[in-house]
């Protein structure tokens, strides 16, 4: 659609547009009049903020997000007399990206496991992970796998090694891009199967200081139920490892060249903002654009890739994080928020996305948050001398400093004001603590 979706009162008259871009799963721009609107008004705006929704399941949920997240930060700043820079025009421009047209694993609840009603909307979402995950299979793989995996609650050991296999091959087979790290082996991945199945018990406790591993039997595997394994963890892991696959096709393919044209075209400000997988949308986006000159900032909301994403040297691997360069293409430092309240990220993310042998000999840890845990969960890794950790601050009370060479700022969650934890829950990031974060970024001082 072409023009602004909706527009937002600003003080003195004036209203901050919200543009809408839609785009296909390989990142392919579906909003192409829009788009072009955008690029025609960038001469006439000072700052466009760019965000980009996670699991949001359907239009009208993004739609909400962003609206919370804009009036929120509009009235905040009215509230506190957040001081602009005096050409203050801001443009708005909201991602909607097919992160899946049903609720995604972790939104529906902490584990990663059987749904309770299978006649409900479990049901459904199953049979449509089932058609996710098969998609791109080959016409004789997918009939095995249906063979193997199709309406079953519990298959054996054997079922599950070759089903493991398939999944692992069609949706795992290269290294992950934001550690580079391997894929597990299927047998590796019966170990993380297991552990699933009882609800990501395995995982440590969610104190980022406190890391673990789960008891292992002699063969270096944990055994499922006496050798059985629920497909529908298999189903729902894949559709994860498919997501974060897609977040980040759709920032280099599609996002990453309205970036690129923002910052190459124009003399704007670009702050960018992005929840859950969002934050890998905007991440890619700002690392493929190779922009010609920095955005200004960029705020990470519980953001779902891996903790080293940003190091220098992966786990003493030698390696780059997958965006260890996007610390360079930011004029503020970056805020990236976790919180101890985000069961998704600090019970389940080490589990569904761990590699094998990263950093350390010999068949990876289950269940260790050290090596693979989540930057929403558990805080960024591998980028001491750059990098601060913060209590999340309290609005109109407490600054960030952004000073002192810092190139990123955790800023801790899970931490109380006025009595709640500032960030509760993965969906938790609309609220006066993030506004006020993202206020540090925006506001000219």
């Amino acid at each position: 659609m072409s023009g602004p979706f909706q527009q937002f009162p600003l003080d003195g008259g004036p209203t901050a547009d919200l543009y809408l871009l839609r785009y296909g799963q390989d990142g392919r721009l579906r909003s192409p009049l829009a788009e072009q609107e955008i690029k025609d008004r960038l001469a006439g705006v000072s700052d466009v903020f760019l965000f980009s929704h996670g699991w949001n399941n359907i239009f009208a949920q993004a739609l909400a997000r962003y609206r919370s997240f804009i009036t929120g930060f509009i009235d905040q700043r009215q509230k506190f007399a957040v001081p602009v820079p005096p050409d203050y025009k801001p443009l708005l421009i909201g991602v909607i990206w097919p992160s899946t047209s049903f609720v995604m694993p972790w939104e529906a609840g902490p584990k990663i496991a059987a749904d309770p009603d299978p006649d409900g909307a479990g049901a459904r979402q199953i049979e449509e992970m089932l058609g996710l995950v098969t998609e791109s299979l080959d016409p004789e793989v997918d009939r095995e796998f249906i063979e193997l995996v199709d309406g079953r609650a519990v298959i054996d050991s054997d079922a599950a090694l070759r089903a493991a296999e398939i999944v692992l091959d069609g949706l795992r087979a290269e290294h992950d891009p934001d550690d580079g790290s391997p894929p597990p082996t299927a047998k590796e991945f019966l170990a993380v199967w297991e552990a699933l199945d009882g609800g990501g018990d395995a995982a440590p406790p969610a104190d980022p200081n406190e890391f673990g591993t789960a008891h292992r039997a002699e063969s270096g595997l944990l055994v499922a139920g006496g050798g059985s394994f629920d497909p529908r963890s298999l189903l729902r892991t894949a559709t994860v490892w498919k997501m974060k696959a897609r977040a980040g096709e759709v920032g280099s393919n599609g996002v990453g060249p309205l970036v690129a044209h923002i910052l190459r075209e124009s003399g704007v400000r670009l702050h960018m903002v992005g929840h859950s997988f969002g934050a890998k949308v905007l991440l890619s986006a700002l690392v493929s654009a190779a922009p010609n000159r920095p955005a200004r900032s960029m705020l990470l909301l519980q953001a779902a890739i891996n903790r080293w994403c940003f190091a220098a040297d992966v786990a003493g691997t030698g390696r780059p994080g997958g965006y260890h360069s996007a610390l360079d293409q930011l004029e503020r430092p970056l805020l990236t928020t976790f919180s101890a309240f985000d069961d998704p990220l600090t019970k389940v993310f080490h589990l569904a996305m761990r590699g094998s042998q990263l950093g350390e000999p010999g068949v990876a840890a289950i269940g260790d948050p050290e090596l693979y845990g989540a930057l929403g969960g558990f805080g960024p890794a591998g980028v001491e001398g750059i990098s601060a950790r913060r209590t999340a601050a309290v609005p109109g009370l407490e600054r960030y400093d952004l000073g002192g060479g810092l190139r990123l700022i955790a800023v801790d969650g899970g931490i109380e004001i006025d009595g709640e934890p500032a960030i509760a829950g993965h969906g938790e990031v609309s609220n006066p603590a993030t506004w006020w974060a993202m206020h540090a970024l925006a506001r000219p001082d």
